[in-house]
């Protein structure tokens, strides 16, 4: 939307009422809020997104995830041809296993569809086997990142204790249960410390654990920042332990940043990751693969070192914002016939 400018005149319908993000727009951008469906339930999102599109004639329809799969059936029901499909993941519920329903659902909705949009290799092969969407009609558009604003630290950081940082929502798909719990099993307290970021309803969960284990003292919960980026230099390592992901944000904002990750092999982020940091991946599911991990990088500062660099030059090479900002632009645009 900021990079259109005034080229384009946006109407945006929040399901849920969240209209905080656009608070990041410059005045430049035309936009106008449209009343949300009153009420839930499938028909009522449905007809309301009839009604806009008949209403607004837009040039483009755009969706995002599951919680707008009935807008994709308001917009088929005017027969309105020129929508894309945005699947950005999954919540804790489908996080193992596709639900039915929703299966259904998507093979039976999509073909409405110009195109579905999705940021990981493992989406897109999911869209494909499972949905039974035609590779032509799934576009891998891969996320990007500010490698201007997320960028590695001028100065060596000062002696303490290695930071190790996880930057995200208190959500059960993100399970920051097991990255307290492997900080605690694998010692570290004294010689790390543990930096959460964000909020969310696990929060006081994470907290309760932490003393149980018997390392709040190692544990800081800074809470949601206007500028991650400044805290992302303070670290010395991203870590993540969700059950699910796809192409994790946090992931290329640490690699941006020049620092190591260290997570499960969910999703993408074995391949998001440089060659060098691709060891330091664990594998899915309980076990003290994840603390022995934290600790052989905690331990290992020439090793941070070098596979920050490495990750640094690889979000450059392969993960720079305009890049990304160009490939979706030049889908939407075409979609619209406004090539």
């Amino acid at each position: 939307m900021e990079l259109l400018g005034e080229r384009a005149r946006h109407t945006v319908v929040s399901l849920d009422g969240k209209v905080g993000a656009l608070s990041r727009l410059s005045p430049r951008v035309r936009l106008e809020l449209a009343v949300p469906p009153r009420g839930k339930g499938p028909v009522r999102t449905a007809l309301t997104t009839a009604d806009h599109v008949q209403r607004h004639a837009p040039d483009l329809v755009l969706t995002y995830n599951w919680g707008s799969i009935e807008a994709v059936l308001g917009a088929s029901l005017t027969r309105f041809p020129r929508v894309i499909h945005h699947e950005d993941g999954f919540g804790p519920e489908e996080s193992q296993t596709p639900l039915r329903r929703r299966v259904w659902l998507r093979r039976a909705l999509f073909p409405t569809v110009k195109a579905v949009v999705v940021p990981s290799r493992q989406l897109e092969r999911l869209a494909v086997s499972v949905w039974h969407q035609p590779e032509a009609r799934v576009r891998y558009l891969p996320n990007g990142v500010d490698l201007a604003r997320f960028r590695p630290r001028r100065d060596p950081r000062g002696p303490g204790p290695v930071l190790i940082g996880h930057i995200g929502r208190f959500r059960p798909e993100k399970n920051q249960a097991r990255l307290i719990e492997a900080f605690a099993g694998a010692r570290l307290l004294g010689r790390a410390e543990l930096v959460f970021i964000g909020d969310g309803p696990l929060l006081a969960d994470a907290k309760a654990l932490a003393a149980k284990l018997g390392v709040a003292d190692g544990v800081r919960f800074l809470g949601n920042l206007t500028d991650p980026a400044r805290a992302y230099r303070e670290l010395d390592v991203v870590a993540l332990s969700s059950t699910t992901e796809q192409m994790p944000l946090s992931v290329l904002e640490g690699m941006a940043t020049g620092l190591p990750v260290v997570s499960p092999a969910v999703g993408d982020v074995e391949s998001m990751v440089s060659a060098a940091n691709q060891p330091l991946i664990v594998p899915i599911g309980p076990g003290p693969a994840l603390g022995e991990m934290l600790a052989r990088v905690v331990d290992d500062p020439e090793l941070r070192a070098s596979v920050g660099r490495e990750n640094r030059a690889h979000a450059e090479r392969t993960y720079a914002l305009d890049a990304c900002l160009s490939r979706h632009m030049k889908l939407y645009l075409d979609v619209a016939g406004r090539s």
